[in-house]
């Protein structure tokens, strides 16, 4: 797999956010956002979402927690966006230069 230029991480980063604003203020799984992100032609490894969601998290844009099934032995994390996450979509604050939005 052919690394992610910089440009295309900042697009991305903004395609996780306008997803994550559909279901506002609910949770989205990692397996929706990455399925959604490859439909529209973005193929992203859970690693590299993770990534994603990491830097997007330490912004203050979302929020992400584990969630685990004891009954059915899964593991995965959700993403809600936030407040400041809406702001920055709305044009409510100052442009982002790591956010294409």
């Amino acid at each position: 797999m052919a690394k992610t230029n910089r440009a295309e991480a900042r697009e991305i980063r903004g395609r996780i956010l306008k997803i994550l604003d559909l279901d506002y203020p609910h949770e989205v799984s990692d397996r929706v956002i990455a399925l959604t992100l490859n439909d529209i032609s973005y193929n992203v490894n859970p690693a590299i979402l993770q990534g994603y969601l990491d830097y997007l998290e330490d912004k203050g844009y979302v929020e992400c927690r584990q969630l685990e099934s004891d009954d059915l032995g899964l593991t995965m994390r959700v993403a809600k966006l936030t407040a400041k996450g809406k702001d920055l979509l709305e044009g409510n604050i100052p442009d982002d230069p790591g956010v294409n939005v």
